[in-house]
Parts: C-alpha cells; sequence; structure tokens
C-alpha cells in the first residue's frame, strides 16, 4: 500500500472547496492511495504527473514507486489546476 504526502498547496486548495466536494475529494484520495494508477496521466509541461476526476474538480499527484509514496501536488476545480 502506498503512503500518501499532501503538499501545503493541495492543503490550502481544498480549504476553498464546499464541504460536501471535500468529502468527495477525501474518498477519492482512499481510491487513489489503494490504486495509483487510475488517474489519467498527464502530457507536455506535466509528464509524469496523473490527474484523477471527481466531478468538476481534480487531484494532480505523483508516483514515487521506489518510496511507495504518493504526492499530492495539488486539488482543485479542472479550470485552475492545470495552471
Amino acid at each position: 500500500m502506498y503512503k500518501l504526502l499532501i503538499s501545503d498547496r493541495a492543503r490550502k486548495e481544498l480549504k476553498k472547496i464546499s464541504r460536501l466536494h471535500q468529502e468527495a475529494i477525501i474518498t477519492a484520495l482512499v481510491e487513489i492511495k489503494s490504486d495509483p494508477l487510475s488517474g489519467k496521466p498527464l502530457k507536455r509541461e506535466l509528464t509524469g504527473r496523473i490527474s484523477y476526476r471527481v466531478g468538476v474538480y481534480r487531484i494532480i499527484y505523483k508516483i514515487n514507486k521506489l518510496d511507495k509514496t504518493i504526492q499530492i501536488m495539488t486539488a482543485g476545480h479542472r479550470s485552475i489546476v492545470y495552471n
């Protein structure tokens, strides 16, 4: 099982989201932890990162297979997370 590491940016962005959507994102984090490859690999300047869809929200993360960790880079509305 992988260990989740949540960045300060992701924590800050999560606080801006409504409680209902926060709960959906937390549920998604549990799913990511059990199956890290379930998201969509990103391309271009975001190569090496994965996007997981939660409605109109996205969770952007990286996997470190050697350390068995998942680094949550950011989470938020799809219009802002890719910037």
